[in-house]
């Protein structure tokens, strides 16, 4: 998994992801996820809409960063998720599922929804 993109918004920090061929490409999906984790933002979007599938590491990383966006009180949003990637995802079932959507203006939506302001 490649990080192509990414950008500090004035409420989120978005993630665009491409498939990689190398093998230490979910390093640098670590790598960006902590980078945003640590934003301080109330959301933190991942644009999946060029992602084909979804390795187990990467999907136990986005797993990993959900859990500790909710403990900071915010929200990690995948954005325009294809089937393939939502059940290699959802099949590891690790507690209540990210928040997923379509577009980004729906993820901009989720932002007033529970987890607005900045991390602590």
């Amino acid at each position: 998994m490649t990080v192509v993109y990414h950008e500090l918004l004035p409420e989120s920090y978005l993630l665009i992801l491409a498939p990689s061929r190398t093998d230490d490409s979910e390093a640098a999906l670590a790598h960006s996820l902590h980078c945003a984790q640590r934003s301080g933002k109330a959301a933190v979007w991942i644009d999946c809409g060029m992602l084909h599938s979804l390795s187990d590491e990467a999907a136990q990383l986005l797993w990993g960063a959900h859990h500790q966006l909710e403990a900071k009180q915010a929200k990690l949003v995948l954005v325009h998720v294809p089937e393939r990637v939502r059940r290699d995802l959802l099949k590891r079932e690790l507690g209540p599922a990210p928040c997923m959507v379509p577009t980004l203006l729906d993820a901009a939506r989720q932002i007033g929804q529970g987890f607005g302001g900045p991390l602590a």
